[in-house]
This record gives C-alpha cells, structure tokens and sequence, in this order.
C-alpha cells in the first residue's frame, strides 16, 4: 500500500512538471515577430579612382539580438548589427537584412545605388568605361616639350620618335594599365635610342580633389627594376602625372623630371580611333563631291614642318604660312580625282625659285591618285600617292620628296595630317583643316 501511494505520488509530481513546462513554452511563443529595417549613406572611401565606394549601414530593427545582412554583390555575409560595407564597383544592389528576435525572424531589402567612377568626367574620358578606349601619341610636331620649372620657357621642342608613335597605353575602369610598345620603346636611359619594349607598370590610379587639376600616378613595377612612364621613359617624381587639359580624344599631361631641380616634361597623347580603310576614304572626300582641304592659318598651329621620320620636325620645326598658300584648296573625291586651286599664286618652296616666296600660279585639276593602306613599317592610317612630280604636280609645298607620296597619320571630318615622304629620307608633314 504504501508502495503504491510512493508510485501515484512520484507521478502526480511528474505531470506537474510537465505542465509547468508546457505552459512556459506555450508563454514562450507569444507575441510579435521581430521587424527587420535599416537606412544607408553613401560616400567615397577615398579621393582617387576607381575608388571603392563605402555605404555606412544603419540598423532599425525591432525586437531582434541577431543580424545577417547580404550586400548583393557576393562578398561574405555579414553578422555585425550595422556595418560598414565598401563596393568595388558602382551600379544598383539589393541589399537584404535578416533580424532574429526572441519571437521570431525576419527580413527586408532594399535597393541601392552605388555611385560610379565613370560618373567623373575625366575618368571617364581617360578609359571609357567598358568602351576600352587606347591612347597614342600626338601626331603634333611639340608632342614632346621639356620646360623651365614654372613652366614659362621651352628647353626642347618636338614630335615623337619614329618607334614612340605607335606606343600604345590603355587605362581600364577597374584600375589595371597597359603599355604595348608594338615592338620598340625610344628609350632615353639607353641613349635615347630604339630598345626593346621596356616594363612598365600594371596598374594605376586616379586622383581627383575639387579645384586641382585631375593627376594619373603609375603604381611601381610588380615584378623587375625599372620605372613606369607615360610617353617618354623619363624618371618623373613620385610616377606622377598632372593633365593639364583633356578632351574626348585629346590629353596634355605634364610631369617634374627627376634630379633636374623641378623641370617639366610635356606629352601630348590623343585616343586611337579604329578606323577602317573605307572610313578614312570617306573623311578624305567627304562622299561622292569632295572635300576640299586648307592649312591650318591658326597662329601656332606649324602648318608645315620638315624634318626625318623618326624626328618631322627636326630640321623645320614650323611656323606661320605665308599669305598666298592660306587660299590654296586641295579637293579630293571619292572617284580618286584631286584638283589642286592655288587661286592666282602659289608658293615656292626651296626648289623653285625664287625661293620662299609666292610665285605663279600652278594649279592643276582631275589629277588621278590612288589610295591604300600604309605598309613598309612606317606611320601613316592610309597612304595617296599622286602622279607626276614636284614641283609641277604637289601637295602643300613644291619641294616635297619626289616620290609625290603622302601618309595619312591623322584625320578627322574637320583636320587632317599628312605626311609627304616614304620615310627613307626627308619628310614634310602638313596640318589641313577641312573647307
């Protein structure tokens, strides 16, 4: 009896506990979920580009002890209650919060936009942002300008090296750089002579502050002795680049040479523009009538300038043109016919005499030309090679070489560059402008 007594007790107490248990879970579960929110400020990390961008988030949650957020753009979740987040890349991301609370989970997102790099104009111009934008050298006779540290006098003056105008640098959006020297870099430390493509660096960045000119600075090496560059193969101070002005297709850059008590080197590089055969035909004529073609008047554009291949400006580096070569047209159509319009005088150069100066008139019309891609390993997008010779039969000057050839190295619906010569020996280069 008293066995049994000892069993329905120990039983009794039993269900007792249960009970008490059951009804603390039961309490355990009532009530709301927790509310998942949050709010987010974005700023740059820091004033070079491409920069990573840093979203500050702010927690607003409620009822909830435990987070995991998901920034959208698969990098590592993270647990924190209001972290700090830097993007790599600009654009829209959905962004998901996860609040955990006594009662219960829950989530939220939100959509936000990271400002891009490429929404500063320079950089911008610099890379073109997924358009992969490739820079050269300038085909103008001062490409190349050594100067006094304040800038004011002119040391050197000239046009890039045969093996430097084919140089080719590329500065991606995601901060990677790269130089193609297509075979040869014009070396200075080796005699300022044609080498071997030098390293240079692979990466770079963009510094950009309110009311300072934009500056490009190369990133040391990665691997190898040496110095990166841009253009020349000068040791600058600290890999650093100023520009000076840039457009869409057009940059001056300007940096202080090392050791030389704070003189500046100038470079003036312009974008590659992929044109095919056809397409440079079509800027030359202007379609079936034809595009008539002037030198540049401007004060100090050195409409003509004289000199070697590697050097067009070595022996003429330019100046104003005389009054009666301004009104002299070249027309060129698209059925390979050029008309020459000196309009009552033309100019002789040094093989008509007299020499220098505006003589008869000496134009010609239909004259045929052919047009071809430029070969033989020298600069030039096409090349024109007219019948007759100098100084009868020309383009810009009586004195050309006597092979009547011409490179195109430039060319615009509004400017163009020849270059009259095959490279071998002397070469006149002419700026035009279009009429």
């Amino acid at each position: 009896m008293k066995k049994n007594i000892k069993l329905l007790t120990l039983f009794l107490l039993a269900c007792c506990i249960t009970l008490i248990q059951c009804k603390k879970d039961t309490l355990g579960l009532t009530g709301t979920a927790s509310k998942a929110d949050f709010t987010f400020a974005i700023r740059a990390l820091q004033d070079t580009l491409p920069y990573a961008y840093t979203v500050s988030f702010s927690n607003a949650s409620e009822e909830a002890f435990q987070y995991q957020w998901d920034f959208g753009d698969n990098t590592p979740l993270s647990s924190e209650k209001s972290p700090t987040h830097n993007y790599k890349v600009g654009g829209n991301y959905n962004v998901n919060l996860i609040s955990v609370g006594t009662n219960g989970s829950n989530s939220i997102t939100k959509r936000i936009f990271v400002t891009s790099a490429c929404q500063n104009d320079f950089f911008n111009n610099l890379t073109g942002c997924g358009n992969n934008f490739v820079w050269t050298w300038s085909t103008e006779a001062d490409a190349i300008k050594v100067l006094s540290p304040d800038g004011t006098q002119v040391f050197f003056s000239g046009a890039a090296a045969g093996c430097q105008v084919d140089d080719l640098y590329k500065f991606a959006a995601d901060g990677t750089f790269n130089y193609d020297a297509q075979g040869q870099t014009f070396d200075v430390q080796s005699g300022y002579s044609c080498q071997p493509q030098k390293q240079n660096a692979s990466d770079y960045k963009v510094v950009t502050k309110s009311g300072q000119l934009p500056q490009i600075i190369l990133n040391p090496l990665a691997t190898g002795t040496g110095k990166p560059f841009i253009g020349t193969t000068d040791i600058v101070d600290n890999n650093r680049y100023t520009v000076q002005s840039y457009t869409s297709n057009r940059m001056t850059l300007r940096a202080t040479l090392s050791g030389t008590g704070g003189q500046l080197i100038e470079i003036k590089l312009k974008k590659v523009e992929v044109l095919t055969l056809a397409d440079i035909k079509d800027l030359l004529t202007g379609g079936q009538a034809g595009r008539t073609w002037k030198l540049d008047p401007t004060p100090g554009a050195n409409a003509i300038i004289v000199g070697t291949e590697s050097n067009p400006g070595t022996y003429f580096a330019g100046g104003p043109i005389d009054p009666c070569q301004t009104d002299d047209g070249y027309t060129f159509t698209s059925a390979n016919k050029l008309t020459y319009n000196a309009n009552g005088s033309t100019f002789n150069g040094g093989n008509v005499a007299p020499n220098y100066n505006c003589g008869s008139d000496r134009s010609y019309s239909n004259l045929n030309y052919t047009f071809s891609p430029t070969t033989g390993g020298v600069a030039g997008l096409a090349t024109i090679q007219i019948t007759g010779a100098p100084p009868t039969i020309f383009i810009g000057t009586t004195d050309v070489p006597s092979e009547n050839v011409y490179r195109i190295i430039d060319i615009t619906s509004t400017k163009m560059t020849l270059r009259a010569g095959n490279g071998t020996n002397t070469v006149f280069q002419f700026k035009f402008i279009a009429q």
